[in-house]
């Protein structure tokens, strides 16, 4: 069974370069950019432009604005979508008016904000360079857009239409989608399976790999066991 992975704003495949070993038939796109559309329609296009790249029912893996994308497709194409594994997202993505209003008038101390932001308290600072260095090879209106987009996202009346299997992973420390937030999905699906990982932020899958493996891996196991790659 194929996965799909979906980074999230200001990022690319590499959010998931400590996954790219695990043994399961994955695919981890890169999205596109998308300055003409207006950022209330983002999301759906972008869920779109993911819908094509799958021709079978996958398990689509969602960071962030990437979970975001993930809930439309699902609710858009649910027969295309075997499962849905939510990390560090919720059915709403608030954005603080100032990160947005200081990407316009300062825009080099909000990415520095948003990398040091994405990361637990106490973080490991090669993480913290490479996620900088991944922001600034952005544009700031493209993050800009992306953000915006994150802020009108709101799946709480729509999402109950996807029956399939929804889990959820998250850092213990996240503060750009913190628990409040993605405590909502339990509203719509109170028996979904949560892993809460410690010491992490934000980046659960960079700083916790070895944990987020691990869960990917027992949800595979438990749920899709014929989704695993065969080993020689």
């Amino acid at each position: 069974m194929p996965w799909l992975f979906i980074h999230g704003v200001g990022s690319n495949n590499q959010t998931w370069s400590k996954q790219h070993r695990v043994p399961l038939a994955s695919q981890f796109c890169d999205l596109p950019s998308r300055p003409q559309v207006l950022p209330n329609h983002l999301i759906i296009s972008l869920a779109e432009w993911c819908l094509d790249l799958i021709h079978e029912p996958t398990v689509v893996v969602g960071h962030s604005m990437g979970g975001a994308i993930a809930q439309i497709m699902a609710i858009l194409r649910p027969e295309s979508v075997k499962a849905l594994i939510l990390v560090g997202t919720g059915p709403r993505l608030p954005v603080n008016p100032e990160l947005l209003e200081q990407l316009i008038n300062s825009p080099e101390q909000a990415v520095a904000n948003i990398a040091r932001w994405s990361l637990a308290r106490h973080y490991d600072p090669a993480i913290y360079e490479a996620n900088l260095k991944v922001l600034q090879t952005v544009s700031t209106d493209r993050i800009l857009h992306e953000l915006t987009a994150c802020s009108l996202f709101d799946s709480r009346s729509v999402l109950s239409r996807y029956s399939g299997p929804m889990f959820l992973i998250r850092g213990a420390e996240d503060r750009m989608t913190p628990q409040v937030l993605t405590d909502e999905f339990l509203s719509i699906r109170p028996d979904m399976p949560i892993y809460t990982l410690p010491d992490s932020g934000h980046l659960v899958m960079l700083e916790q790999p070895e944990l987020f493996n691990r869960a990917l891996l027992t949800i595979a196991d438990a749920a899709f066991p014929s989704s695993k790659e065969t080993q020689p």
